[in-house]
């Protein structure tokens, strides 16, 4: 028990701090990487965004996309509705513009979706973006001025999430905060892991189209990875989310994301060799692998230190630290007004994102797929 106890310990702290640390601190060592002055005409290029019930929030998204400033290329918009059921594909096509492409292929799920608009983007960069994403104004030539440099395959956004002075949002921004902290250190190293959906982009060329159940976002932009070009991190490109406080909404949409996260890692498990993929194979493995397996970490944590705590007050005392740390945590899911309290919220993120984890993670390993998608968001 003691063995576990130290082991699991050494593994959590390494994936929750250890490994920002020593990237953050073996990144200063790498000069910073400027992106070369572009020779020639801007890339054409071609906006995809795959929407499910998004009623509320395209027309926004469209008027938002077609007024970001292009320096000079041609844009497309392809939006594919994924057999929606309110008049998401209805208001697209209500704008007069030519530069619009409307597709309704039927409820596929979204990596058919985009499948399905893939055959439509004949722009030489593709940018991928979510529905309810409302991008900076120079988010677009922030993205373009990085492939002048050929060894550049994709451009990762930088993503906000605005939370509340409370509950969930408030936790996942200081959350998203760190991660991105990561993201500019993994980019200066060996490279951005992998691609957050509500902005990115990749050379058209370079584009897979994603196999159902997999997360779209994480396996096409390692595609650019596996062929040998590098992905980069551009703070420029931004966007900012909002937060769901309906736990259950957000429950349901971390355990899809966590089964689909999983199996897409297992099948590109071949990045993480070090001796093809240097820094990044060691970037990826700390940052995602690691990162879900804390679940199981947790569990055995908490299992030896119950058992540990008769021996000596350290075990004793960090045993009744945990059950305090979980109690709070569960007062502040069965009841949200809790969560309102700065410590009770953050207790309350950290168990409820890795209790999801853990669920998807079981239901990949016990052959679950999820192939449709419903976008969690508040009031709907």
């Amino acid at each position: 028990m003691t063995v576990l106890f130290w082991a699991s310990a050494i593994a959590l702290f390494y994936s929750l701090f250890g490994y920002g640390m020593l990237l953050l601190a073996l990144s200063r060592l790498r000069p910073r990487r400027t992106p070369p002055a572009g020779p020639g005409d801007p890339p054409n290029v071609s906006f995809l965004v795959a929407a499910y019930n998004e009623a509320p929030v395209i027309a926004d998204k469209v008027e938002n996309t077609l007024a970001l400033n292009t320096g000079g290329a041609d844009i497309e918009l392809i939006v594919v509705s994924d057999g929606s059921a309110d008049e998401t594909a209805e208001i697209v096509r209500k704008v007069d513009d030519p530069r619009i492409t409307v597709l309704e292929p039927g409820r596929v799920g979204k990596a058919q979706a985009l499948a399905q608009g893939l055959k439509c983007c004949a722009g030489d960069i593709v940018v991928f973006s979510d529905a309810n994403a409302i991008l900076e104004k120079n988010s677009l030539t922030a993205m373009l001025r990085h492939y002048a440099d050929p060894e550049v395959g994709g451009v990762c956004g930088q993503i906000t999430v605005e939370g509340k002075s409370g509950g969930i949002g408030f936790a996942e921004s200081l959350f998203w905060r760190y991660d991105q902290q990561l993201k500019h250190a993994e980019s200066r190293l060996g490279g951005a892991i992998s691609a957050q959906g509500s902005v990115y982009s990749l050379r058209r060329a370079l584009v897979r189209p994603p196999a159902p159940g997999c997360t779209d976002d994480f396996v096409i932009s390692v595609g650019a990875v596996a062929q040998g070009y590098r992905l980069v991190f551009e703070p420029d490109a931004s966007t900012v989310e909002n937060v769901t406080e309906n736990v259950g909404n957000e429950m349901r949409r971390r355990i899809r994301s966590s089964e689909r996260g999983w199996r897409s890692l297992l099948q590109n498990a071949g990045l993480m060799n070090p001796l093809r993929h240097g820094w990044y194979a060691w970037q990826l493995f700390s940052h995602k692998l690691m990162r879900r397996l804390n679940p199981f970490f947790l569990i055995l944590l908490f299992v030896s230190n119950l058992a540990l705590m008769g021996q000596n007050l350290f075990y004793l005392a960090t045993g009744l630290f945990q059950i305090a740390f979980y109690g709070v945590a569960a007062a502040g899911l069965v009841w949200p007004h809790l969560r309102r309290n700065k410590l009770v919220a953050l207790p309350a993120f950290f168990t409820f994102a890795h209790i999801a984890l853990l669920i998807g993670i079981l239901r990949c390993l016990f052959g679950r797929q999820s192939v449709l998608w419903t976008p969690s968001r508040d009031g709907g």
